[in-house]
Order: structure tokens, then C-alpha cells, then sequence
């Protein structure tokens, strides 16, 4: 398991870099050139990268094989916006706050996507934001769907004086979210933003997505908790049933589909 690490961190480390040699690779990455060297061999046998120029100083850089993968890592979010587009302007029609589609990445969730708020003081955000799972509506939401030893991984920093950063508070606020089928933040990860999310599914049952909606501290009462949690966890089944159904009409056809 080690060298698998070793071998991706030496492969985004020459991304960031290429064209570039083992020993700058190794003074970067604090290993040994000889440890990089190999995961050097190994991606080039594999056809990630391949080297610019031959001799005692040969450089590397990556092949076309990466874009295959993006390519995949694309085509899935596309279809998860468009999955996600319709349920995302109703939420928008019916609360005029600002809605927000995320996905998951280690520990943090990522704007995917948004619809800005009508209201003149509103939550800024941008797509490609990242915010912590378990400081975060969003984040939380996903947190509830995963099995405990998942999420014993993750870090619990503090950002706020409510962020939950005991492991056994935290399970009780999984716990709750589960009962309710959304998850609400209220100041954990900045104190003047608040939220109400809820899960997406993808087509293997895994959370990989969340809606939610994203409102000024002072402006979500608990009334509203309650209201905006009960319409974005209907608005996160809808996708997640649309989503699969996407997901189905492009799987490539097999035998035991007939």
C-alpha cells in the first residue's frame, strides 16, 4: 500500500512539475531517488508518462492517458449537474436563497455548481470552493451515509466555536441527520453562514453529491430549518433517482441486460 502512495504522489508531483528529472522529483517529495525511480518505471510501463529526452538526465512528463480518465471524471459531474439542474432552480424558486451542488474530495466537499440568491445580503460563494465534511451541511449530510470506520479517517479541526470536533458528538450528529434526512449547519464552518443540505446517491448507493441550501446566519430561524430541510431532501431524492436513471441509459449494454 505504501509504494501505491508513493507512486500517485510522485505522479501528481511530476504533474505539477514536467517536464522534470528523478532528482528534482526526490528533493521535492523527500524521498529517496531510488524509491522515485521506481515509481518512475512503473508509470512509464503503464503509459502515464513517458520520457522528453533520453541520456543521464532524462526528463519525464505525462502522456495523453490522463485526459482518457478526466474525460470519465468529467462526463460524471456533467451528468450530475444536468441531474441536478432542475431540482436546484425549484429550490431557488421557492426559497430565493443561494443553492449549491457539491461533490465530495478527501475530506472536503467542492462547489460544483450554483444558483446565486435574490436577496440583497446573501452568502458568497464560487464553484470551486471548498469547505470541510464535518463543518459543513454538505459535508454532514454525506457523513451520515458512510459507515463508521470511513469516517473515523477524517480530521475533526475546529473552525468555529460550534464546529463538532469530538468523534462521539459527531456521531450524534450523524445520527440526527439520519433520522432527518438533511443535515443543518448553523455557523460550524464561518459564523455568519448557515445551511440545510442533503444527501445525493450515485448509481452504486454511495454519496458522492449533496444539495443544499445556503443561507446568512441570522436569516435561517428554526422554522425555516425545518422547511428548507424537508425540500432539499426531497430535491436530493429526485436527483438521485434522475441521476441513476442517466447513469442507466449510458451504461454500455451487456449480455445480462438481455
Amino acid at each position: 500500500m505504501r509504494s501505491v502512495f508513493t507512486t500517485f504522489s510522485v505522479l501528481e508531483a511530476l504533474a505539477e512539475t514536467q517536464p522534470v528529472g528523478v532528482g528534482a522529483l526526490a528533493r521535492e517529495l523527500d524521498l529517496p531517488k531510488s524509491t522515485v525511480q521506481r515509481s518512475l518505471t512503473t508509470l512509464a510501463e503503464l503509459g502515464w508518462i513517458r520520457p522528453l529526452d533520453r541520456g543521464s538526465h532524462t526528463r519525464w512528463m505525462l502522456t495523453a492517458r490522463p485526459l482518457k480518465l478526466a474525460g470519465h471524471v468529467l462526463r460524471h459531474e456533467g451528468m450530475l449537474r444536468e441531474a441536478a439542474a432542475p431540482a436546484m432552480a425549484d429550490l431557488a424558486r421557492q426559497t430565493q436563497e443561494t443553492i449549491h451542488l457539491t461533490i465530495v474530495d478527501g475530506d472536503s466537499v467542492i462547489l460544483l455548481d450554483k444558483i446565486d440568491s435574490t436577496h440583497a445580503v446573501r452568502n458568497v460563494s464560487w464553484v470551486g470552493g471548498r469547505a470541510p465534511l464535518h463543518a459543513s451541511a454538505s459535508g454532514l449530510a454525506i457523513l451520515a451515509h458512510l459507515p463508521a470506520d470511513a469516517i473515523a479517517r477524517y480530521p475533526l479541526t475546529r473552525h468555529t466555536a460550534l464546529t463538532v470536533t469530538d468523534a462521539e458528538a459527531l456521531g450524534d450528529t450523524l445520527a440526527a441527520v439520519r433520522k432527518r434526512g438533511y443535515a443543518i449547519n448553523t455557523g460550524m464552518w464561518r459564523d455568519d453562514v448557515s445551511a440545510v443540505a442533503a444527501a445525493i446517491l450515485d448509481p452504486a448507493g454511495t454519496p458522492a453529491a449533496s444539495l443544499s441550501i445556503s443561507v446568512p446566519t441570522y436569516r435561517l430561524s428554526d422554522e425555516l430549518q425545518d422547511r428548507y430541510g424537508i425540500l432539499v431532501r426531497d430535491a436530493a431524492a429526485r436527483v438521485t433517482s434522475q441521476w441513476d436513471g442517466q447513469d442507466a441509459e449510458n451504461r454500455p449494454v451487456t449480455e445480462r441486460d438481455h
